[in-house]
């Protein structure tokens, strides 16, 4: 099948049909008028009532039921037909049978979509077992991140973000209308614009409370790329733990300090940490005292804390960045074969160059700017961006200044990695016949 885009009225779009991708077949029925979707999300911070946290206790332990229930049928199908048993499959044939029997009855209070989100969870991470992406799929504990959450589709406005009697409110199915903390300078209406559409709500439970996932979709003009570019607006940046980043351009070369969000933490979060291993807790049951569950909230204020500035800081710079610069280079980072080292572990993943570098790449192509990525094994920091010698000797990381034995020319090391991402990027634009302007 395929699908139909019927502009309305008011400019809005309507899709009808389906499709196996259907970001991919929206966009190419959007094609002949100029516009593509654009996919993104929000995170809602919610104030459930009693009743309410009951009800969305109820749809987490269900989904992690169903998706407990359909891993251990579909191991155990196998070993015994070495076949697999389809979600199709199983929603047809298994899943109304769990429903209507005594010792599951407790499924019947459950949102549909949300027993058939856990079971496509499953058969997702079957998929990336087999392409070799993750480990083989486990079981989801209540006690983990991973068994605290649950998933819903939309369908005939049964998600909404409406105001009740004054309040901004998230209405979800088999719960109703939960309260939600309305995030600075924004109104309900801006939460999802007119002519964007609720896709799917993930809701999570942790430590601190819930917090819903809006995952929303919208139509937009389609960036056009330029085909001239000036190198005085190409932009480099080498990433490094001394200094978060080293940001370069033809004119100037700039370094970001490291935050090391985690060291700032790190005395008042191993005070928490401290208190909390001295209380109450029985690991059979995992349940601990009332001064426990204190002591566990504020290790979690901390951690999240820690998390925001980070997230904070990240957007901050890479909106400049997309506002500043019409091509971004950077280099393609193995983070996970440096967390190996474990002297830097730590470093490296509290500062978050993974994420840092998703935010640059989906700001720039959304206004229409090039993200390119170089090659890993690209040795940006031996090479002299004057000659073009290279030394090996620089592959030390201790060495942070060089002098060039062939040219004479001094280097700081991560502003003469910059300039020569610089130039790599040049010569990358010219392969895919875009024009740079000296």
């Amino acid at each position: 099948m395929s699908i139909i885009a019927t502009q309305l009225e008011d400019g809005t779009f309507r899709f009808s049909g389906r499709a196996y991708s259907s970001t991919d077949a929206k966009n190419k029925a959007l094609a002949d008028n100029g516009c593509v979707v654009h996919n993104y999300g929000i995170v809602l911070a919610l104030k459930p009532d009693a009743m309410q946290t009951q009800a969305l206790n109820q749809q987490i332990g269900n989904a992690r039921f169903i998706r407990n229930r359909y891993l251990s049928d579909r191991i155990q199908y196998y070993e015994e037909t070495k076949k697999t048993p389809t979600v199709s499959d199983y929603k047809k044939d298994y899943l109304p049978k769990l429903k209507n029997e005594k010792e599951t009855e407790f499924l019947k209070l459950s949102d549909k979509f949300a027993l058939e989100a856990a079971l496509e969870h499953v058969d997702a991470a079957y998929k990336r077992f087999f392409d070799k992406q993750a480990k083989f799929p486990k079981y989801a504990s209540k006690h983990k991140p991973s068994g605290n959450q649950y998933t819903t589709k939309s369908t005939n406005n049964n998600i909404a973000v409406v105001l009740k009697d004054g309040v901004p409110c998230v209405k979800l199915p088999k719960v109703g209308h939960i309260p939600f903390v309305l995030p600075k300078g924004r109104s309900v209406d801006s939460i999802v614009p007119k002519g964007t559409r609720i896709l799917s709500c993930s809701v999570k439970k942790d430590t601190l409370g819930y917090t819903a996932s809006l995952q929303l979709e919208t139509v937009v003009e389609k960036p056009e790329f330029p085909s001239v570019v000036p190198i005085c607006t190409i932009m480099a940046i080498d990433m490094g733990l001394k200094d978060f980043a080293t940001i370069g351009t033809t004119e100037k070369v700039e370094k970001v300090k490291n935050p090391r969000w985690i060291k700032l933490h790190a005395r008042r979060l191993r005070r928490f940490q401290k208190s909390l291993a001295k209380k109450k807790y029985d690991k059979k049951t995992h349940t601990g005292s009332k001064n426990y569950e204190k002591a566990k909230r504020l290790v979690a204020k901390e951690q999240r804390k820690c998390a925001n500035q980070r997230k904070d800081f990240q957007h901050k710079l890479s909106r400049r960045i997309a506002d500043t610069c019409k091509v971004f280079v950077c280099e393609s980072l193995n983070i996970k074969g440096m967390v190996k080292n474990h002297r830097l572990a730590r470093e490296i993943n509290s500062v978050g160059w993974g994420s840092f570098l998703t935010r640059v790449k989906y700001k720039m192509e959304f206004m229409g700017k090039y993200f390119l990525k170089v090659d890993e094994w690209y040795p940006s920091s031996q090479l002299c961006s004057k000659c073009g010698f290279q030394n090996k000797e620089v592959k030390d990381l201790s060495v942070r200044k060089w002098k060039c034995p062939k040219c004479g020319a001094i280097h700081d090391r991560d502003a003469n990695a910059a300039r020569n991402l610089i130039n790599e990027g040049v010569r990358m634009l010219g392969d895919t016949g875009v024009t740079v302007l000296a």
